[in-house]
């Protein structure tokens, strides 16, 4: 089957018709090794989710009636809806206001020709009042502004489930949600569903953040029906803590639409009476607004790739609605039926998350009561006065010239076992839900980075001419980065921007240099690695080294190794998202002279096509392997999927001579932040 030919039978099957069991089949083995056509089936159905087209019959010239109507519409509004009603059987929403409002006569007339049916939120017209479609930057510094205002929130949630089990299909539950500046939250969820026996766990939860106090009850997650029940207290928390977190994404999307390029902007509507804006990214970039899935309990599974819509409060930016809806393709369907999950049609919300009421009242005195419980963990950290910090380390901590208008929170000993030193301090500041944090030590001697920043960091120049190494956000910590420097190492990590992330970083009284020649090289078992520049690597190399030339949204390169494993000598190319990722991971793209694939390393691959090669992917890891010209490749990722992966790999090309590589010097870096 050509491209042409899969292509008309997969509008025949999106318009409903019934393919032969031979011509589907056919079109299933074509879609596994084509991208061309698994990116026209993603478009069209994308299309097809927006607006439902069909022959207009002819018409009469309407534009004085229709203008009359307006007319009429501005004189006598109706009264706000309270919420917003979905047609679950279609997955469609009908958002109730006059599509042509906001029409010119002449486009009124000629639409009402050419479109039958209706067009939903987020079709490219203008909006009541003259408002243009909200691009998705202005989304992302919308809610990133609102993050350090807001100082109490509460809100009612209700959540529907579909699918949770062949016994249970739907669950219902409910959730509150409280917050009060700078590290007050709760978060209860209460099961209301129907179980048919007691052989099902309630998926009843609590979460408490008071300061330095962190509670959670309820079942312990699992993946059967039966969980045992546990309660969990730490005392003496590390302000902001990324093991004992409070998942304030509830409250506003912070993390979750930190990155413009990692969301699509559909459109604007009503919900809960309020002026929203719909977004749409996939649900791994979401995971953050579900943090109730790791909390306790059982939950039905979630594909990376599935779809979220998301609502938001276009004055607050409060979360209003979230809801997933299934990916389409064949990767999809395999992982569903590896789960035992039914059917589950792309239009048809899988995960419903629906506010009930949000606003900004004090939540009432002892809503953030620790419970008590009999046995608590003490985590250790410290809390001391800034002016007594030189006391506890002997050295005055440096202090950043920019917080970008935050307030200074808590100075804090982190606990033994993250203070590799007895001289570290940790600072930290807030204002709202923003925060930062400032971590030193003039007495490291390891050949790592100081701080959460791992070895394949970027490394970025500062305001201030210095060289700091670089980590996006991810579920575990906020964007990060590490300065070396003499006599002392740095650790910056915040929520803030990125841009204001380097700002501070660039205030501090502390120049950044690179990192010495003998952490570059890192020894084990298996092999050693030593940390270059793409040029250093293409001039050891025995084969021509290759880059790709295109890469998912928000992915840049950040940097690369060479790899000797007894007497072969491969490369590393790690590219991460330039703002965050949420624990989505770097690409890593390895090669190595090779003639045929390795064996296989999980039970479940497909033979698929790669640059008129057989390759392999296999779907658990995320990997992408195939052999070309007497060298292996591989590209994984726990991010990208199948179709993203194929992208990057069809567009592998001669390594950029004007490229400086994965270790850029500050001249050439002068400036970078964006």
């Amino acid at each position: 089957m050509d491209c042409s030919r899969s292509q008309g039978a997969l509008s025949e099957r999106m318009d409903g018709e019934h393919l032969s069991p031979r011509v589907t089949a056919a079109l299933d083995q074509h879609l596994a090794g084509c991208s061309t056509c698994r990116a026209f089936e993603q478009r069209s159905y994308r299309l097809r989710e927006q607006a439902r087209f069909a022959i207009a019959p002819a018409v009469p010239d309407l534009v004085g009636p229709i203008m009359a109507a307006v007319e009429r519409e501005s004189q006598v509004r109706a009264p706000a809806r309270t919420g917003m009603r979905v047609m679950r059987t279609t997955g469609e929403r009908q958002l109730r206001r006059p599509l042509f409002r906001t029409l010119a006569p002449a486009v009124a007339a000629l639409l009402v020709g050419a479109i039958a049916g209706s067009l939903l939120v987020g079709g490219p017209f203008p909006e009541p009042g003259g408002r243009s479609a909200i691009a998705a930057a202005a989304v992302t510094r919308g809610v990133a502004s609102a993050a350090s205002k807001l100082s109490a929130y509460q809100a009612n949630f209700q959540i529907t489930e579909y699918h949770f089990s062949t016994d249970v299909p739907v669950r219902e539950l409910s959730m509150n949600v409280w917050f009060e500046a700078p590290e007050r939250f709760r978060l209860d969820i209460a099961d209301h569903t129907s179980y048919p026996d007691t052989g099902f766990t309630p998926t009843d939860l609590s979460l408490v953040v008071n300061g330095p106090t962190w509670y959670s009850s309820g079942p312990a997650p699992c993946q059967f029906s039966r969980c045992p029940q546990k309660q969990t207290v730490i005392t003496h928390r590390v302000p902001f803590s990324s093991t004992t977190p409070a998942p304030t994404d509830l409250v506003l999307p912070v993390t979750t639409l930190a990155d413009a390029n990692q969301l699509t902007v559909l459109g604007l509507g009503t919900v809960l009476g309020r002026n929203a804006v719909e977004v749409q990214l996939p649900f791994e970039r979401a995971r953050a607004l579900f943090p109730f899935l790791d909390l306790g309990g059982s939950w039905r599974p979630f594909f990376p790739n599935d779809r979220v819509v998301l609502w938001l409060d276009a004055s607050s930016w409060f979360p209003l609605r979230w809801s997933v809806y299934p990916a389409s393709g064949l990767e999809r369907d395999q992982w569903a039926l590896r789960f035992g999950l039914p059917e589950e049609p792309s239009k048809s919300a899988i995960f419903e998350v629906s506010a009930l009421s949000v606003d900004e009242r004090v939540p009432t005195p002892g809503t953030f009561t620790i419970p008590h419980v009999k046995t608590a963990t003490d985590a250790g950290a410290t809390v001391i006065d800034l002016a007594d910090a030189s006391k506890q380390t002997g050295f005055a901590p440096v202090i950043p010239g920019t917080v970008e208008g935050l307030d200074l929170y808590r100075v804090v000993l982190p606990p033994a076992e993250e203070q590799p030193t007895a001289d570290e301090t940790l600072i930290t500041y807030s204002k709202g839900l923003s925060w930062l944090k400032v971590g030193e030590t003039r007495s490291w001697s390891q050949d790592a980075f100081f701080g959460p920043v791992g070895f394949h960091a970027k490394q970025v120049a500062l305001p201030n001419g210095g060289i700091a190494y670089y980590e996006p956000a991810s579920t575990d910590h906020g964007r990060r980065l590490s300065i070396h420097s003499a006599g002392v190492d740095l650790y910056v990590e915040t929520n803030l921007s990125r841009q204001d992330l380097l700002g501070v970083a660039g205030s501090l009284p502390a120049r950044g240099i690179e990192i010495p020649e003998s952490w570059r090289v890192r020894v084990a078992p298996g092999g050693v690695t030593e940390r270059v520049s793409l040029a250093e690597a293409a001039a050891q190399l025995p084969f021509p080294l290759l880059e790709p030339h295109h890469l998912p949204a928000g992915y840049d390169l950040a940097s690369a190794e060479l790899v000797r494993v007894r007497d072969r000598l491969g490369v590393n190319v790690y590219f991460q998202q330039s703002d965050a990722d949420l624990g989505s991971g770097p690409i890593r793209f390895h090669a190595e002279a090779g003639q045929e694939l390795p064996p296989a390393s999980a039970a479940s691959q497909s033979a698929i096509e790669v640059l008129g090669t057989q390759g392999r992917w296999t779907p658990d890891r995320g990997q992408l392997e195939w052999v070309k010209d007497g060298v292996y490749y591989s590209l994984d990722g726990p991010g990208p999927g199948l179709e993203d992966l194929l992208a990057v790999a069809a567009s592998m090309g001669p390594l950029d001579s004007l490229d400086s590589g994965a270790a850029p010097s500050p001249s050439a870096t002068a400036g970078a932040g964006s």
